[in-house]
């Protein structure tokens, strides 16, 4: 099975049905078929096969379609964002060495600066070329399921990205067992939230073609006014969103529900960062027949490895647990001395299946760091991805996450994770969102906060919580905590904007 095959898969079956829709316009199955199959014959002109090509643009109706076509050419895509600044979307093509870029209208100024010396074509070159069915087909025909669909370069803050290479297997292993443990039905309306070059937009763009269910692309800026958000849920009856877990915070922290409540959602999927139990705890009171479903992943192992159904009727207290691993994968910590941890014992969390990326583009080393041989098995090659996460089973059979391995510190004598910090302070009463950095030069635990509380009090509350060599010696208050353009906290915004020496 391949993406193509996904495709084949909607136009036989859902042909007449609308795959996705964004502000007023649509596009059924049969039109996305069609536009895929435009799309891969002009590429054919211009790449050979297995080749990248690189694909600027916003939020658009037909990106789905530019996707599948760049697949049905046997070629791979790479999604760039145009929120990155322009030296690193420079030197990102410059590494990939394409020789095809693909832009929207919108993109199109943002592209021209680049200096790139191939070819670049809009969205708008693809919607009236000619398909040449035979080529195609024959392209199609030589898709082997472990070619890359696509690369993902990661949005961190500082240096070159990496690119996570993903293959056809993965994703189609990936949206198909999802579609399957959670029962999506042809009737579901999804309400995207992802950016569509974000690893957690692949569910958006394929579970359709899978189960012929409706995605409903929202505009970004709809985020940031959840009672717009929840009327657009509304008048598009949504019935099923797969948010990054900043994205339901936000309309707590806003006191949208006192307003206007969510009418149809019937599925609440969450990932990306962790959410805090006191607006799990929200969403569930309003939503109490909903099924909540916490989600674990990073883009390595092709979106999420793990899940966890949330009991709607037990008001969770501390960290919602990350669950259990979904079939085909094996998930389980190791010690540092390469060991299975006991149960309640910390240690690395680890990833073997066929979820495993293909590795990081051009970047061997890296790969050889991440992907090694699975050290608790001698008897075979079985390739193991070391998340960098810290987490542990639970005796009741749930993983929990407890932060980055590279936000451990070693602290007056003492191992401490960040984020139990972040955890504890963000079920304090007036906290919005938490984040701490170690200045490890004085050696000093700080947090930022946004809310509407004072340092004093959390400093109280703090004491109250946890030992004192873990209680943050400095608070800084700032309106909004910064974000890269995925949800997840920018550490390194903050590290800069406080002006630390890290």
């Amino acid at each position: 099975m391949n993406i193509a095959s996904l495709l084949e898969n909607a136009k036989q079956n859902y042909s007449t049905k609308v795959a996705y829709k964004y502000h007023e316009d649509s596009i059924t199955f049969e039109s996305v078929y069609e536009m895929a199959y435009r799309t891969a014959s002009k590429i054919i002109e211009y790449s050979e096969e297995n080749k990248p090509i690189v694909v600027i643009a916003n939020k658009n109706l037909y990106i789905p379609s530019i996707y599948l076509g760049i697949a049905l050419a046997n070629c791979y895509y790479i999604p760039l964002s145009t929120e990155m600044p322009i030296s690193k979307l420079q030197s990102i093509v410059e590494f990939t060495e394409t020789r095809l870029i693909i832009c929207d209208n919108e993109s199109k100024d943002i592209v021209d600066t680049l200096n790139f010396k191939g070819n670049i074509f809009s969205i708008d070159d693809f919607c009236n070329h000619e398909i040449n069915y035979q080529k195609v087909n024959e392209r199609k025909n030589r898709i082997v399921d472990t070619n890359p669909l696509y690369v993902i370069f990661t949005s961190g803050s500082t240096g070159l990205p990496k690119g996570v290479v993903t293959s056809h297997s993965s994703v189609v292993d990936y949206v198909t067992t999802f579609a399957d443990t959670f029962n999506i039905i042809e009737d579901e309306i999804f309400g995207n939230q992802a950016p569509l070059d974000y690893i957690a937009g692949i569910r958006d763009i394929y579970i359709p073609l899978i189960k012929g269910c409706k995605c409903v692309f929202l505009q970004k800026n709809l985020f940031s006014t959840p009672k717009l958000l929840i009327e657009k849920l509304n008048e598009e009856k949504i019935t099923t969103i797969c948010w990054v877990s900043s994205a339901l915070s936000i309309c707590c922290q806003l006191n949208v529900f006192k307003e206007i409540k969510p009418k149809y959602l019937k599925k609440v999927f969450f990932t990306g960062s962790v959410l805090d139990v006191k607006y799990l705890n929200e969403w569930v009171n309003i939503l109490p027949n909903a099924l909540f479903v916490n989600h674990y992943g990073p883009t390595e192992i092709t979106a999420s490895c793990t899940y966890f159904k949330v009991d709607n009727n037990y008001e969770y207290k501390n960290n919602i647990p990350i669950g259990k691993a979904f079939k085909n994968r094996n998930v389980f910590i190791l010690t540092e001395d390469n060991k299975i941890a006991k149960m309640n014992e910390k240690g690395q969390i680890c990833v073997t299946g066929n979820c495993l990326s293909l590795g990081y583009y051009k970047n061997r080393e890296k790969t050889k760091e991440c992907f090694v041989q699975n050290p608790i098995n001698n008897e075979y090659l079985q390739l193991m991805y070391k998340t960098g996460d810290i987490g542990y089973l639970g005796e009741d059979g749930n993983l929990h996450f407890c932060g980055r391995l590279d936000n451990q510190i070693k602290h007056m004598g003492h191992r401490v994770e960040l984020g139990d910090i972040e955890s504890c302070a963000n079920s304090c009463v007036g906290i919005n969102e938490t984040c701490c950095i170690y200045d490890s030069k004085r050696s000093v635990i700080i947090m930022f906060y946004s809310g509407n509380t004072n340092a004093g009090e959390i400093s109280k509350y703090l004491r109250q919580s946890m030992p004192s060599f873990m209680k943050p010696r400095k608070f800084i208050k700032i309106e909004n905590l910064p974000k890269l353009y995925n949800g997840k906290l920018d550490r390194q915004s903050l590290i800069k904007q406080a002006g630390i020496e890290i």
